[in-house]
């Protein structure tokens, strides 16, 4: 059921994610919070001006997260 509810660029990073890369939710979890979040980052404006498209990443993704980094910046 979890999968129906993925779209756009979610159901994509899903789809290419490795075979038994997901034992269990917290597997999923960590997955998904690493590839579509970065608490751990300061939103700085060279943080964002350093933001890279990454390995195997469509462009499409890469525009979609980096307008999320650059949100996140402007609501701080």
């Amino acid at each position: 059921m979890f999968i129906d509810t993925l779209k756009g660029i979610a159901f994509e990073w899903f789809m290419k994610l490795p075979e038994g890369s997901i034992k269990n939710w917290g597997d999923l979890e960590k997955l998904f919070l690493t590839y579509f979040f970065e608490d751990d980052l300061e939103i700085t404006m060279p943080t964002l001006l350093a933001a890279r498209q990454r390995k195997g990443e469509s462009v499409k993704a890469f525009m979609e997260r980096f307008q999320n980094i650059a949100l996140r910046f402007l609501a701080v």
